[in-house]
């Protein structure tokens, strides 16, 4: 399968995975999964900024209109997406450019589990403040934020490992 089918089945997936199933978890309005964030962190990392920010762009659209959610999605995933290159460059070895694709096997898991929790804590942060917007409710926000980024983690992780399960086969 090409790099492009792949990714953007990976889109399509996660897009569905998203509205159908994890837009609908939600314990006591703390706990909000968003694994869509999972495409933007797995994209290439040689391919263009402008590329991935109108990839996160479109994903965080997409999102936005299935969940009624006037453009909190889009902003935080246009964000993850710029702070992108930053955290790979702290947490790969050569800053990122000898990486030909981001995954487990690539980063190793503890590397992996930073970038993918540094993004995902960034993007959630980004998104539960946009929905309060009040700096009066700010530990409630990381508070929320924190919780989903961990169930987040989890989901990303299970995923990780279904994805590089498949491939050994």
């Amino acid at each position: 399968m090409t790099k492009t089918l792949q990714h953007t089945v990976r889109f399509f997936t996660l897009i569905g995975l998203q509205v159908l199933f994890l837009n609908n978890v939600q314990i006591s309005g703390y706990l909000n999964p968003y694994v869509y964030v999972l495409f933007i962190m797995l994209l290439p990392p040689k391919l263009s900024k402008a590329g991935v920010l109108v990839l996160a762009f479109i994903m965080g659209f997409t999102i936005d209109v299935f969940s009624d959610s006037y453009g909190i999605h889009t902003a935080a995933s246009v964000l993850l997406a710029y702070v992108r290159p930053s955290i790979l460059s702290l947490v790969s070895v050569k800053g990122g450019e000898d990486l030909d694709a981001i995954s487990v096997k690539q980063l190793k898991l503890g590397r992996f589990f930073t970038y993918t929790g540094l993004l995902c804590f960034i993007h959630h942060f980004t998104l539960f403040f946009l929905e309060a917007f009040r700096l009066n409710e700010f530990t409630d926000t990381f508070f929320r934020a924190v919780v989903s980024t961990i169930a987040s983690l989890l989901f990303i992780l299970i995923l990780e490992s279904l994805r590089s399960n498949s491939k050994r086969r």
